[in-house]
């Protein structure tokens, strides 16, 4: 390892040896090492669920929304916003099962050249406007929250969090302490779209929340397939701002066909598409974006 690795690692082992008097458990502290050093995904998992309680995250992910909400521009097209709530509850209905403790929000942001999505602890998901106009459907848009869902009902966000920030930190800031540390982090979160990626177990568990959310809110559960094709089409090799939702959310070949495998195992609904549907709710989106791109 680097020696400036060995730095960071040193660092890191130090702020977990802070706080284990505070914790009073041993092998909690073994779990976060692992989750930090060797990226245990069952270390992860339960570091989030034993030491961040559900009223921290709550509270840490309402003033990163704050944050996010207060540098980036909402939407101000309140047809579209209702849509993509309404979208959204379907989703949630079956998540409850899961995790019925977190009351979700559902947030169009308005940036065209952004085509991405992403959940912040706590239950906030937000959806850039160049999504919407990416999207062919809404069995597309749904395979997406369906998968943020997942993140939140899998605590990965708190998850990513505590491991990065140590227990005590994050509680802090919860508490509205070191607001200047917070803004770094809601900038993180994605005031710019540049997110940080979950683990391929994070992702993984959070496409099978997806899959099962999607199926039982009566959608076609090859939406979110369907999408990550589009982009890959719209891509062809350049780089470009289509390719933002593929670096946060990679679409790899072996994660394609995960997810095949998981719609199978359900027995390959069919599910709805809702083109016309989409179009309609979408349609004064598209409008205005075409009278921009007009001279």
């Amino acid at each position: 390892m680097p020696r400036e690795g060995r730095g960071r690692q040193a660092r890191r082992l130090r702020k977990l040896g802070n706080i284990a008097p505070s914790i009073g458990n041993y092998a909690l502290v073994a779990a976060l090492i692992c989750s930090q050093v060797a990226g245990c995904a069952a270390a992860r998992h339960r570091l989030g669920f034993a030491l961040v309680p559900v009223e921290t995250e709550i509270a840490i992910g309402a003033r990163i929304a704050a944050r996010i909400e207060a540098r980036e521009k909402v939407l101000p097209l309140p047809r579209v916003q209702e849509y993509l709530r309404q979208i959204g509850w379907r989703l949630v209905q079956p998540s409850l099962r899961d995790r019925s403790d977190i009351r979700y929000r559902f947030i169009v942001l308005d940036d065209a050249g952004q085509v991405n999505a992403f959940a912040v602890p706590g239950g906030h998901i937000y959806v850039y406007s160049g999504l919407l106009l990416a999207a062919g459907d809404e069995a597309e848009v749904a395979g997406v929250l369906a998968h943020e869902i997942g993140h939140v009902v899998g605590r990965h966000g708190a998850n990513q969090l505590a491991a990065q920030l140590g227990i005590s930190l994050l509680t802090r800031l919860a508490l509205g302490e070191n607001p200047a540390q917070l803004a770094d982090i809601a900038l993180d979160w994605g005031s710019t779209g540049a997110l940080r990626r979950f683990s391929r177990d994070d992702e993984h568990q959070a496409d099978g929340f997806g899959v099962a959310y999607a199926i039982a809110a009566g959608y076609d559960p090859r939406g979110l397939l369907a999408f990550f094709e589009r982009l890959q089409k719209m891509e062809r090799g350049k780089r470009s701002t289509w390719e933002n939702l593929l670096a946060t959310h990679p679409p790899t070949a072996e994660r394609i066909r995960r997810i095949e495998k998981m719609i199978a195992g359900a027995g390959s609904p069919e599910g709805r598409r809702y083109e016309e549907r989409y179009a309609r709710e979408t349609a004064v989106l598209r409008r205005d974006f075409q009278a921009l791109l007009q001279p």
